[in-house]
């Protein structure tokens, strides 16, 4: 059975555009192709969140899904993945439409509903019949999910009288992409396959919508792996052959090179589906914006990202000549605005009522002075401003409220800061783009005299193994295994997190890289006292 899966990047909520996407790449299938397949809600962009609970959004799919059938009457067969009512009960469903009409609709059964699925606040579940027959062919259609959680036995009942019958899987897709996806995504794929004692035929979206990013991935999948692949990150269809026989030789990429893949997509898509044009961050000279400046010049052009320098009394030579190097090096304009005379009169207009104040608060007054220039800058010339902050660093709350976490993006706010480093020497693995200073000096927010980021957070390789325990391994205090800091340092750090909470709740999105992310996939109360 010859199939095309289409493997592309849908906006949320874009009916029509996204047609139009399924259209350009069905229609050009060649003749000798039985069915096109597309990924999960292809028709209105995954996630669409709330919109599905907006009285009309939903028939407005279906009313243009009809339509569009009746325009194709002489395509192939298509299954299109799109939100559906039967009986007043909406579905996530895939829909057959065969020579101008809409034939079958099957649902999704599995509805995932733990970090940024929500699923079963929107959806039925799926109750239909899930077996195809087309072209003498069985073909057992399954949503996303399905394939992860329930087996072929659940899913095909009585359907058929002998699994060996199938001649396909098939797994409409929205799954997002994270760290080490891939690897549990080939063995969930592959116990599936050899459980159904066929292949399994996978379409993943790609692309990202606010924080989610999608790699695709899509493709035939076997007991033992991948049997063939499309590019990931990257739109495309791809034809293929339920018979084809041997395994994927495809050479898995670094995880640097997808993680910077993952964020350049993030960001572009980002600007791209909102159409914005210019970026700004502020340029410290420091690892972070570095990383920030070269992934925005990457995903939308140098000549479209401003770097500011804001030197203080307190800022090293060195940290301006390193962002103006690197700035130089990636081709982005610059500004610079010195701080020191506008900390001056704040600190005199506030020196009447409170006297002298205290060091934090003189801190957090330069950080603040800082994101106040940017946001003027952002608004005065139309640009977003980037927020560079990292995951440890906001973990912790190792960051200024309404300061350096402003911004309508944050690139790195999944992004450890032991994983920073490891990024920018892999950026600069054939040639020095990030300046080498700025990846071997200590880390500072130079926000007083000889400041350094150890005065007060352990070493960030012994920190972010803790952190990541915590955070994205729901461990505790006493579940923790992590031998990288001392039982004191562990209760002070874990105090750390707790209190940091109310900060996170107002961090522009975060663009997620790993399976749990600060956003709208770790909901931690703010107001809580554990007893």
């Amino acid at each position: 059975m010859n199939l095309r899966l289409l493997q592309i990047n849908p906006i949320v909520g874009d009916v029509i555009g996204n047609l139009a996407l399924v259209k350009k790449e069905w229609t050009k299938a060649p003749s000798s192709i039985d069915l096109v397949i597309s990924p999960e809600l292809a028709v209105c962009g995954y996630p669409p969140l709330d919109l599905l609970k907006e009285d009309s959004f939903v028939y407005s799919c279906m009313k243009a899904v009809e339509g569009f059938a009746k325009e194709n009457h002489y395509a192939p067969p298509l299954i299109l993945g799109c939100p559906w009512i039967v009986n007043n009960a909406c579905y996530n469903a895939a829909i057959l439409i065969e020579k101008g009409a809409i034939t079958h609709v099957f649902t999704k059964r599995a509805l995932p509903n733990y970090d940024v699925f929500d699923e079963k606040r929107y959806f039925s579940e799926g109750n239909h019949s899930n077996v195809l027959t087309l072209g003498g062919h069985h073909l057992l259609i399954t949503i996303c999910e399905d394939l992860w959680v329930l087996s072929p036995q659940q899913l095909l009942g009585k359907s058929i009288d002998n699994k060996a019958s199938l001649t396909a899987v098939i797994n409409l897709s929205a799954s997002p992409y994270a760290k080490n996806q891939q690897a549990e995504r080939i063995k969930a794929i592959a116990n599936f396959a050899k459980g159904a004692n066929a292949p399994v035929v996978y379409c993943n979206q790609t692309g990202a919508n606010t924080e989610l990013i999608f790699d695709g991935k899509s493709g035939l999948y076997g007991e033992n792996g991948p049997l063939s692949l499309t590019p990931a990150f990257t739109s495309c269809a791809l034809d293929i052959s339920t018979s084809a026989l041997g395994y994927s030789n495809q050479v898995n990429e670094p995880w640097e090179e997808e993680v910077l893949q993952a964020l350049t997509l993030g960001m572009r898509d980002y600007f791209h589906k909102l159409r914005l044009s210019g970026a700004i961050l502020g340029l410290s000279g420091g690892l972070d914006s570095a990383l920030v400046a070269y992934i925005a010049c990457q995903a939308i052009g140098a000549e479209n990202v401003l770097g500011v320098l804001m030197p203080s009394e307190f800022s090293s030579d060195h940290s301006v000549n390193d962002a103006l190097a690197l700035a130089q090096g990636l081709g982005m304009p610059t500004k610079t605005l010195p701080i020191q005379a506008c900390f001056r009169q704040t600190k005199e207009s506030l020196h009447e009522s409170q006297g002298d104040l205290q060091p934090i608060t003189e801190e957090n007054l330069q950080a603040r002075l800082r994101a106040l220039l940017l946001m003027a800058l952002a608004n005065d010339e139309q640009r977003i401003l980037l927020n560079t902050s990292n995951k440890s660093e906001a973990a912790v709350g190792y960051t200024t409220i309404y300061g350096d976490m402003c911004g309508g993006l944050s690139l790195l706010g999944d992004v450890w800061k032991s994983e920073a480093y490891k990024l920018a020497q892999h950026i600069n693995r054939e040639e020095e783009i990030i300046p080498s200073n700025i990846i071997s000096k200590p880390p500072s927010a130079e926000l007083r005299p000889n400041q350094s980021d150890a005065d007060e957070l352990p070493d960030y390789s012994a920190l972010d193994p803790f952190l990541k325990e915590v955070i994205e391994e729901h461990k505790t205090l006493l579940s923790s295994t992590s031998t990288t800091l001392s039982k004191d340092e562990k209760e002070r750090v874990y105090r750390l997190i707790e209190r940091a909470e109310w900060k996170r709740f107002q961090t522009p999105p975060v663009l997620r890289i790993s399976h749990k992310a600060f956003g709208s996939g770790r909901r931690i109360p703010i107001v809580k006292r554990r007893s």
